[in-house]
Order: structure tokens, then C-alpha cells, then sequence
């Protein structure tokens, strides 16, 4: 009996208890873990298209003439007679027109305008205003141009004489007459020493006109 559990003894000596022999885990190893990223999928936008603006065709504008308005004037106011400033001879009134004057003589007178324009910046010429208690048919005004004296500068002579003839006018009206001469513009020139002849009946020349005749000593 002591040999049986001799041998039992001896055979628990030799196979391992598999209760006291615990076998170690193996320790896991520390690992760092990086973070993940989480990236949004990138949505493209649609490509936005400028938009074509169409030009427009450019029309041409038709020029359509304005019809000007025709601007009346105001009838301008008689000279009161009898008329100031006037020289008087008898039943006539003469009086020489200021350039101002004369201007406005020309924009109511084509005659007188045509010849301001035409002649008057090359010969000599005056403007004279006259009028009749009675009226008359046609208008003379004989006149002497006058200039300065070769010999004597300090003095003037007569140059030629000039006789104008003009359109008649009614009683107690105010006329202007312009003296037109052959003679060119120069220091000293001009016209003076006129006398007005208010005359009835057909003239023998032509109205209007001027007849300049110059002097013997210069002819």
C-alpha cells in the first residue's frame, strides 16, 4: 500500500500541475493612432456663363429741318415832327445820321443795307435824314466830297460833287437817303456841305441813284 502511493507521489512529481504553470499574456504594445482626417468631398460649382449682350443695331437719326419761327417785329414809333435835331429850310428838316443810326436805317431799307455792305467800306458815303411839310415825289440831294489839299495838308478842298437821287416820301414823314461817291477811303475824306430838294413830278434819271463828278483840277 505505502508503494502505491509512493509511485502516485513520484508520477505527480514528474507530470507539471497545469494549475500553478499560468501562462503570461502577451502586454500589447503602446501604438499612437493619428487622427483622421475627415475631408468633404469638394463639390465644383457649375461654371456660370456670362451672358452674351446683344448690341443693338444703331439707327441713324433722319435730320429733320426745324421750321423757324418768323419773329414779328413791333412797327417802330414815328419820328414826332416836327422832328428835333432837325435843321429846317423852308418846309424842309435835313439832318446828318450818326453811324448807329445809319445801321438801323439799313435793316429797314435794302437799298441802304446792300450798299453799307457792298460799297460804303471803300468810297465815301454819308447818311442823312430828311423830311417835308408837304411831301413829295422824288428826293435830290446835291453835295460836295471833300478831301485834303495836296499843297496844304492843313487844309481841306473840294474833291468832286455828287447828286443823289431818292424814292419820295409823304407829308411830315421822316425818309433816310445814304450818299454813295466814286471816291476811295482815305484820312481826311468825306462828304458835307449837302442841300435837300424835295421835288414834284416824273425825275429825269434814274431813282435811286448817285452821279459823282470830280473836279477839274483833279480830273
Amino acid at each position: 500500500m505505502k508503494r502505491l502511493i509512493a509511485v502516485v507521489i513520484a508520477l505527480s512529481l514528474i507530470i507539471p500541475g497545469q494549475a500553478s504553470a499560468a501562462t503570461k499574456k502577451p502586454t500589447p504594445k503602446p501604438t499612437t493612432s493619428k487622427p483622421k482626417v475627415v475631408t468633404k468631398p469638394v463639390v465644383k460649382k457649375p461654371a456660370t456663363k456670362t451672358p452674351v449682350v446683344k448690341k443693338k443695331p444703331v439707327v441713324k437719326k433722319k435730320y429733320v429741318p426745324r421750321k423757324k419761327k418768323r419773329v414779328t417785329l413791333k412797327p417802330k414809333a414815328p419820328i414826332k415832327w416836327p422832328p428835333p435835331g432837325f435843321e429846317k429850310k423852308d418846309s424842309l428838316y435835313a439832318k446828318t445820321a450818326t453811324p448807329k443810326e445809319l445801321g438801323i436805317a439799313g435793316t429797314e431799307n435794302r437799298y441802304i443795307q446792300k450798299n453799307l455792305i457792298d460799297n460804303c467800306h471803300k468810297v465815301a458815303c454819308l447818311g442823312i435824314f430828311v423830311g417835308s411839310e408837304t411831301g413829295c415825289d422824288w428826293w435830290e440831294i446835291n453835295s460836295n466830297v471833300l478831301g485834303v489839299d495836296p499843297a496844304d495838308s492843313t487844309q481841306r478842298i473840294i474833291y468832286g460833287s455828287l447828286t443823289t437821287l431818292a424814292p419820295g416820301s409823304s407829308a411830315k414823314k421822316v425818309t433816310a437817303i445814304l450818299l454813295i461817291s466814286d471816291e476811295p477811303i482815305a484820312d481826311g475824306l468825306g462828304i458835307g456841305a449837302y442841300t435837300a430838294n424835295c421835288r414834284i413830278g416824273t425825275p429825269t434819271q434814274k431813282v435811286p441813284s448817285n452821279t459823282y463828278t470830280k473836279s477839274p483840277t483833279r480830273s
